[in-house]
């Protein structure tokens, strides 16, 4: 039995640009995650944790880590592509 090897191709400009214009695209960035982050913890950051019970602290917990890992992320991100000439010295 012989295989039929299909080779794709490169989507010529115009292909790009129909699709584009098909779909609608939604760009997150950075900034945008570093901002949800901040906001996640100012919205959670002035609750009394005592108040709450021990599941609802936990939720309260998770957030503030989770927000704080995007907002690493992000930073670390940006660090490195910032100062990538300087690392490669």
């Amino acid at each position: 039995m012989s295989e039929e090897i299909k080779v794709e191709q490169e989507p010529t400009q115009e292909e790009i640009k129909e699709i584009e214009e098909n779909f609608d695209f939604e760009y997150t960035t950075r900034m945008d995650y570093v901002s949800c982050a901040y906001y996640s913890i100012s919205a959670v950051e002035g609750i009394d944790l005592l108040l709450l019970t021990k599941d609802e602290a936990r939720k309260i917990k998770k957030i503030i880590k989770k927000s704080i890992r995007i907002i690493e992320s992000c930073i670390n991100e940006m660090h490195d592509e910032l100062f990538e000439d300087e690392e490669e010295n």
